[in-house]
């Protein structure tokens, strides 16, 4: 039996990780810039709205957390800057939330 965890169940967990400023997830918030899946073991390349938000810990810990429970015996998210985010890398569906929300993007 193959235990590997997919991309797609990855993306799954992606999208139930919310901005704690914004309230749309890491996924549809074009926060992700990589992960690598391999076997039990996730990668996550990821940036903040802000170079200085205080919550990237917090926000890390949760996709390890519940990448673990979904099998991941190895799960790590880094940080990054460049290039840094903006409104253009949120998804179809994250830019209709937020103009859902009266944020004009």
């Amino acid at each position: 039996m193959d235990d590997s965890i997919t991309r797609d169940q990855v993306v799954e967990v992606l999208k139930t990780v919310f901005d704690p400023e914004i309230p749309v997830n890491v996924w549809d918030l074009g926060l992700i810039y990589d992960l690598a899946v391999e076997g039990e073991s996730v990668a996550i390349t990821m940036t903040l709205t802000a170079p200085g938000c205080p919550v990237g810990p917090q926000l890390a810990a949760e996709i390890e957390n519940k990448l673990q429970s979904i099998g991941a015996e190895a799960a790590s998210v880094k940080f990054v800057w460049t290039p840094p985010w903006s409104t253009e890398r949120v998804s179809p569906d994250g830019k209709l939330h937020l103009q859902m929300l009266g944020i004009p993007v």
